[in-house]
């Protein structure tokens, strides 16, 4: 592990997980825009190198490919319900071959900050909204190209964001942000570390992906009469000289990690633990238990092994309340225990309640419990669940009963999110495509070649990028996002599968013309 401290802050932590996949950021946004001179601080605030040399647009490729960037950067603010100023729609033609440099080269990263999403405002010009609308698509489809080149593209939407020239009067925004679990704008900080987790390596499997960083605003809450103001921004500058710590810093934190004896839930531990936490471990096999936790006192944290079998959902409770005894307390949940087994012929009802005890009822039950100690004590928490991309899609036959308990544990996460958001808490869920752990038989062939065909980046995704994305949900690095369902499937939602169906180019072939 090591650090380093760019100017104004405090040492960066850099994991494994979290050192930068390159650090040349190109940065495509109008000129002289506020958002554009915001977004770059952002980038430069960590460490990387910012330009935004204009390549011409022309049909001389060789102009593209003689240094592409490590990370390409799209600004698309425009959002005049939020209070924006008018932008141009993208560039496409000149965005696409800056991405076709990239995947020639076999590798980057490329994001699109955009404040569009599926929500419709009274306020928003159509014809506008249309535009950005379709600029987003258009991304989006994209990145499905790019994820088999090895270029990953993702998304972050933000909501209200003052810093990017969203400029509300303040009835305006005072009603907007009442229909937010946050209830407080988007804050630099929040934004900063996005850029960064998307960067870094630990996201190196994550494609086509949408990160809504805006106070939780797709739950879609109906806001309770009230006089109370909204809650201010978090602050990110300690205002006394002090340097600010690094928000994906777990220091001082102790973590409760459910099926921690292997797989996802022992890399969620390790990762926890490489961040400074402190973890509670729960699992059934103690031997194993142990030896994990003699990896994290290695290095230098504190480790408490607890047993339980939480197929038996009457479980959950007391194994949550065991832990807070025995920590002193706890400040975020990580649920990986969990199993997946397949349907059968027939009847499938004892298979599907053993699956909706253990991957969903025992999870429930731990959030209850929690959530009673935190309101108590006003501590609040964090919580982060593992659920499958088998909540949203149904791409294996016979997994009807577990695709129905990780859709019964992701929605339940969103649901828990806006009601213990009153107490200081959020809640989001991850939903991994084919991971590779020591369960995954990686030799049989029908399974590489399905994992080929049907996700984009060509690999399954490993347990160290699970844990990775679930420790930023549970850091204070992600305190803009609540009740996410957020897919680690290396773009597979982009549905790979299906098959060239009207032309069998692709616009990063030669001789595409966009």
């Amino acid at each position: 592990m090591t650090e380093h401290t760019p100017p104004g802050a405090g040492p960066l932590l850099e994991t494994d997980s979290l050192a930068p996949a390159g650090r040349r950021v190109l940065l495509e946004s109008p000129p002289g825009a506020d958002h554009t001179r915001a977004v770059r601080e952002l980038w430069e605030r960590h460490g990387f190198h910012v330009t935004d040399r204009d390549i011409p647009v022309t049909d001389d490729e060789s102009a593209y490919a003689t240094q592409p960037p490590d990370v390409y950067c799209v600004v698309a603010i425009g959002n005049e319900a939020l209070g924006a100023r008018p932008s141009p729609p993208l560039r496409r033609t000149h965005v696409a071959r800056v991405l076709k440099a990239m995947a020639r080269r076999g590798e980057g990263r490329a994001v699109l900050v955009t404040d569009t999403g599926p929500h419709v405002h009274d306020d928003a010009e159509p014809e506008a909204a249309a535009q950005r609308a379709a600029d987003h698509a258009w991304w989006q489809h994209l990145a499905k190209h790019c994820a088999s080149r090895g270029v990953l593209a993702n998304t972050v939407r933000v909501g209200y964001t003052p810093f990017l020239g969203h400029a509300l009067t303040g009835e305006a925004a005072g009603e907007l942000l009442r229909h937010l679990v946050t209830r407080r704008p988007v804050a630099p900080e929040e934004l900063a570390s996005a850029l960064r987790l998307l960067a870094s390596r630990g996201f190196g499997n994550v494609a086509g992906e949408t990160l809504p960083l805006d106070g939780g605003l797709d739950a879609s809450i109906v806001p309770m009469p009230s006089a109370r103001p909204p809650r201010p921004a978090a602050s990110t500058a300690a205002g006394d000289g002090t340097a600010v710590p690094d928000p994906f810093r777990l220091t001082g934190r102790v973590v409760l990690v459910t099926g921690a004896s292997s797989g996802i839930g022992a890399s969620i531990a390790r990762e926890c633990a490489a961040r400074g936490a402190d973890v509670v471990l729960a699992a059934r096999r103690r031997p194993e238990l142990e030896k994990l936790a003699a990896e994290v006192r290695e290095l230098g944290r504190t480790a408490w092994v607890l047993t339980a079998d939480l197929a038996d959902p009457a479980r959950a409770s007391g194994l949550a309340h065991e832990a807070w005894e025995r920590a002193g307390g706890v400040d975020a949940l990580a649920y990986g225990a969990g199993a997946v087994r397949f349907d059968g012929a027939g009847d499938n009802s004892a298979n599907r309640r053993q699956l909706l005890a253990l991957n969903s009822l025992s999870y429930a039950g731990m959030c209850d419990a929690l959530l009673e100690h935190w309101a108590a004590t006003g501590r609040g928490g964090a919580v982060a669940a593992v659920s499958s991309l088998a909540a949203v899609s149904a791409p294996v036959a016979n997994l009807a009963s577990y695709g129905l308990s990780k859709a019964a544990t992701a929605q339940f996460t969103t649901h828990f999110a806006t009601s213990a958001a009153r107490h200081k808490v959020r809640a989001n869920s991850v939903l991994p495509g084919f991971v590779r752990t020591p369960m995954t038989d990686v030799t049989n062939p029908a399974f590489l070649a399905a994992t080929n065909r049907l996700v984009p980046t060509g690999r399954m995704s490993e347990a160290t990028e699970v844990a990775a994305l679930v420790c930023y949900l549970i850091s204070p690095a992600a305190a803009g996002l609540t009740g996410a369902q957020l897919r680690v499937d290396g773009g597979g939602h982009c549905l790979a599968g299906l098959p060239n169906l009207a032309h069998p180019r692709t616009p990063f072939e030669e001789g595409t013309r966009l």
